[in-house]
């Protein structure tokens, strides 16, 4: 299951720098992009509000 970034995104970029397939788009909340995310959960791993849930 691809994950989503939810409302709790602060836009810090840890996120951005360990994705292996650069599925997340920069905003004022990220955004990743379900149909190239391969759940491999590194996003999650580094966001530091837990922002990145299973879509």
């Amino acid at each position: 299951m691809p994950k989503k970034i939810t409302e709790e995104c602060i836009a810090c970029g840890s996120c951005l720098s360990v994705c292996p397939t650069e599925c997340i788009s920069e905003g004022d909340i990220y955004i990743i992009d379900s149909e190239q995310c391969i759940d491999c959960g590194v996003c999650a791993d580094e966001c530091p509000t837990e922002a990145i849930v299973d879509a």
